[in-house]
């Protein structure tokens, strides 16, 4: 069974290399909109008797991505693909895995099941904290993490000694996956979050040469705060990493201000270094 590589652009580029690795078809989904704002898509090449997988991230105007992932779907079931497979590096709406306050919407609860036409789902680093395994979702989902290549990243890139820190209890599970291959015990602040772009970080020496580690950079006040933290104890390099650069509201300018920022090209942008194509390869291989 062959594979057909079909991707929207805001995945093109990361499409191309996984499609290169696995030495599979590539082709570019096409979008417009109609007058009235309703989306149309179409597919560049014949999808029947493939495993196709559908390329798309939902950093951005998420709604819209989400509606036009399904439209691709169907038209790979409408022309008789074997396999239709998503492969969203960035997944949205997993940070309201529960309801929070009376009345407001378990949004994940609602939206995955828009996605049961997919025969599998891989996601990369999906923000899981009430729900602790992503099958709990659906069971065709599955998780892809960057983790690994954040460490050989680290490896190659950082000399001793350093000190990797996450930002808030949300981040631990980031910071310390990476910390443990490192030898290291990750620290792990306490955070006070007052709005989405107002929080208190816990004041402490975070060393000389720190390394923050978090999941999610979007308005990146986390992150910012932090790195603020360390200089003002005595930090002399600072280094946020993100495995998803949303990077909204002038994020990377204020981080830039304290500290170097990189993530990984998830979300494309000029700060992704580091390369998850091999992740997602290793998941899709056997289906060639």
């Amino acid at each position: 069974m062959s594979i057909l590589i079909a991707t929207f652009p805001t995945t093109r580029t990361l499409a191309k290399k996984v499609a290169k690795k696995l030495k599979a078809q590539y082709s570019e989904v096409i979008t417009k909109d109609f007058p009235d704002g309703e989306s149309y898509v179409k597919f560049s090449k014949n999808p029947k008797n493939q495993t196709v997988v559908i390329f798309n991230s939902f950093a951005r105007d998420q709604n819209n991505r989400l509606i036009e992932t399904i439209l691709a779907a169907g038209i790979a079931k409408d022309y008789k693909a074997k396999k239709i497979i998503l492969v969203a590096p960035y997944f949205p709406y997993l940070r309201q895995d529960t309801h929070f306050e009376n009345y407001d919407s378990f949004s994940i609860k609602h939206t995955a099941p828009l996605l049961k036409i997919f025969d599998r789902v891989y996601t990369i680093d999906p923000h899981l904290q009430r729900i602790k395994n992503i099958k709990q979702i659906d069971k065709d989902f599955q998780k892809l993490t960057a983790t690994g290549l954040i460490v050989e990243y680290i490896k190659k890139n950082f000399k001793e000694p350093f000190t990797i820190v996450g930002p808030d209890k949300e981040s631990k599970q980031w910071a310390q996956t990476v910390a443990y291959p490192l030898g290291k015990k990750a620290i792990i602040l306490k955070k006070k979050r007052h709005t989405w772009r107002k929080v208190d970080i816990q004041e402490k020496n975070l060393g000389k040469n720190v390394i923050i580690v978090d999941d999610i950079i979007g308005t990146g006040h986390t992150v910012e705060e932090t790195a603020e933290i360390a200089i003002a104890h005595g930090a002399k390099k600072v280094t946020c990493i993100g495995v998803h650069g949303v990077l909204v509201e002038n994020a990377a300018k204020r981080i830039k201000k304290y500290a170097s920022l990189l993530t990984t090209n998830t979300i494309p942008n000029k700060y992704a270094r580091i390369d998850v194509s091999p992740v997602i390869f290793e998941a899709l291989k056997n289906f060639r």
